[in-house]
């Protein structure tokens, strides 16, 4: 103990007993055998003294330091300088997954970007379905027919003719090189309506579309039935077409017919082929 006395004599024989006589005179902690100032077994002032040895002492962190008693000081501590931060791994070059100028953790890949959606045009409106005399048309909002459906074709006039509607088809885009058409020929029962004329080319209207009525004529003449359908093609935003196709049967294969309305597109007037 620090006071170098024995302990209380009449304390419980179980506990251990340790004293240790060696001190330091200075400041009075415990030393090693014969370093330091030796004490009795009895009383401080009982002790014999000595002389402290040279070697009795350790200038550790500059303090004293005496032996290995409980209470000793290595003093402070000296400051450490901070490690440097170790490099991220790389693998070798002679990995064959990982080149060895990649990092062993490569960077996440970025997201992936959203495409933009392409916007989808406005569908046009519906069109408008009408019947007349047997035959299907369908109309746009301006009146004009872009389908024409007959499932047999008429023969005989019933239904009087409309000059008025001749006059005027087509306008405002009707050219002055044109006739006053009827998508269905009079002599076929074709409606009086608007919708059954059209600003008409008169090379067409005189050539092309005249011979393939003739054909229409010649099969009802021999008993057969005649049913067509006809879709039109306008440029965008003209009430006049650039071209009228015709698929067409008088009972035998379907036969295609491509009509060219545009100005000078008309091939020379052909003479109507008749029944002999």
């Amino acid at each position: 103990m620090r006071t170098g006395r024995w302990p209380d004599p009449d304390a419980t024989a179980a506990i251990e007993r340790k004293f240790n006589p060696w001190h330091d005179p200075d400041d009075g902690r415990f030393t090693s055998a014969g370093q330091g100032r030796h004490y009795g077994s009895g009383g401080g002032g009982s002790s014999t003294a000595r002389k402290p040895s040279s070697r009795s002492r350790t200038r550790t962190g500059g303090r004293l330091f005496g032996g290995a008693g409980a209470s000793g000081s290595f003093g402070k501590p000296l400051s450490a300088k901070p490690e440097p931060k170790a490099k991220p791994k790389t693998t070798s070059r002679g990995d064959r997954n990982f080149p060895g100028w990649l990092p062993a953790t490569p960077a996440p890949w970025p997201k992936p970007r959203g495409r933009p959606v392409p916007v989808r045009p406005a569908a046009p409106p519906p069109w408008r379905r009408v019947e007349r005399n047997g035959y299907f048309f369908h109309l746009d909002d301006k009146g004009d027919p872009h389908e024409i459906n007959v499932p047999k074709l008429g023969t005989g006039t019933q239904t009087p003719r409309s000059r008025s509607a001749q006059r005027n088809a087509g306008k405002p885009d009707r050219l002055p090189t044109d006739d006053g058409g009827h998508f269905i020929a009079h002599r076929f029962n074709g409606p009086n309506d608007a919708f059954n004329h059209f600003a008409q080319d008169r090379s067409s209207n005189r050539g092309r579309y005249r011979v393939v009525e003739q054909r229409w004529a010649d099969a009802q003449a021999e008993g057969k039935d005649v049913s067509f359908t006809m879709k039109i093609d306008y440029p965008k935003g003209s009430r006049r077409p650039d071209f009228v196709h015709i698929w067409y049967s008088t009972g035998g294969p379907t036969i295609y017919e491509k009509i060219d309305n545009r100005p000078g597109h008309s091939p020379v007037k052909l003479k109507a082929r008749r029944k002999k």
